[in-house]
């Protein structure tokens, strides 16, 4: 009989370690799906927030494209209207003869020639000072320095008297020589 209980006590204690190795071994695979269900869900979180975020960048490169496309019909009309324009222009120079014209009435032509002239250097100066003043924080008069005796000799507004022998204003500033220096 005591090897009955020996054996006994034999088979109990191979059925606990067995059960002690499976339980520990299911214990520890129960932790890693857990570590595992974790990082996955995480890991949706991640994906998610990826998907959101992309989905906002395309819906704001769309809304950017239909910008840009409504531009570019804008721009498009424009500049068909532009083309309309010169055509209008060129069709005028092409149906009238101006040198004719010119010498039959030139007072006429000139006056119309110089106002035109005028007309598009203001509009260059104008064009000119937004840029200067885009540049700059201050704001810009004329862009360019005007001696005292220039500004009160010209003729029309906004143009300035050139000299009939060819000579600049400038010319009247004192200058300094190197040599005796």
């Amino acid at each position: 009989m005591p090897w009955l209980i020996l054996a006994f006590l034999m088979a109990a204690g191979g059925g606990f370690a067995y059960h002690k190795v499976t339980v520990s071994g299911l214990e520890n695979k129960v932790v890693q799906l857990e570590a595992n269900n974790r990082t996955l869900k995480e890991n949706q979180v991640q994906m998610e927030i990826a998907v959101k975020t992309s989905q906002k960048a395309l819906k704001d490169a769309e809304e950017n494209a239909k910008k840009a496309e409504a531009a570019m019909s804008n721009l498009t009309a424009r500049n068909n209207e532009l083309n309309k324009e010169k055509q209008n222009y060129l069709k005028v120079f092409k149906d009238h003869n101006l040198t004719r014209l010119a010498r039959a009435k030139p007072g006429l032509i000139e006056k119309r020639i110089n106002g035109g002239t005028a007309k598009v250097f203001r509009a260059l100066e104008n064009d000119t000072k937004e840029l200067m003043d885009a540049d700059d924080d201050e704001p810009a008069t004329s862009g360019l320095p005007v001696a005292p005796e220039v500004s009160g000799s010209s003729d029309t507004p906004g143009t300035e008297n050139n000299n009939s022998n060819g000579e600049s204003t400038s010319s009247n500033l004192p200058t300094s020589s190197a040599a005796g220096n």
